[in-house]
Order: C-alpha cells, then structure tokens, then sequence
C-alpha cells in the first residue's frame, strides 16, 4: 500500500483524490497549499507526491524544486497535474524534479499506473 501526499487548492479535487487511492487500495493525504505540502511531505514522508500545477500563482515549481533540494524529500517522486494545457509549466516543473504529468480529470486506472510505476510496493 502506498502513501501518497496529494497537493490541489480544490476542495472537491482533492476529496476526490483521496476518495481515489481508497479504492485502489492505498493511503492518502492531502494538502491545500504548497507550505502545508511541504510540511506534510517532510512529517510523512509519502511514497508519491501528486501536485496541481498551477497552485497560488505557480507556487507550486517552488515547491517542487524545494523539495528537491530537501534532504529528507528529494527522493520522494512528484507527478504533475493540470486542467489545462499548460506545457510550458509542465517543463518547467520536470526541470525542477517532477518525474511526469498527467491531465486533470485523471481517470482511476491513470491513477493506478502512476501509482505502480513510481511507488511500487516492496
């Protein structure tokens, strides 16, 4: 079972997030802010960070490339997410750390794949 730190400034989004990785079997945790994240990431070290890219005016490429640098976090991989288009933002957060990204609405089996091939079970 993998433990995975979702990260979106929605309320729904996230609800739905977590509603998500319930039902495939695994635990999750949510954050509303990339500060709150950061704080989570470190006290729970989750197996998968999954991130809205667009937090708070791109505050979350911040976050990534915090976490990055943190000793504690910087092996923890992160995924992106976006409802838009956002390419550019998207490279910009490989750059800094992130390992993929996805498309918002992620669909469960998406879900399920990214889980596998970044936080496979021991």
């Amino acid at each position: 079972m993998a433990n995975i730190l979702f990260v979106d400034d929605e309320p729904l989004t996230r609800k739905l997030l977590l509603q998500a990785a319930t039902i495939l079997g695994h635990q999750g945790i949510s954050a509303s802010t990339p500060e709150e994240a950061m704080q989570m990431a470190a006290e729970h070290l989750p197996d998968l960070i999954v991130t809205d890219v667009n937090l708070e005016g791109r505050q979350s490429l911040e976050m990534i490339e915090q976490l990055k640098q943190s000793q504690v976090t910087q092996d923890i991989p992160i995924v992106t997410l976006s409802a838009l288009d956002l390419v550019e933002i998207q490279e910009q957060a490989r750059a800094r750390g992130a390992v993929d990204s996805l498309e918002k609405p992620i669909r469960l089996q998406t879900l399920l794949e990214v889980i596998r091939k970044y936080a496979p079970e021991d």
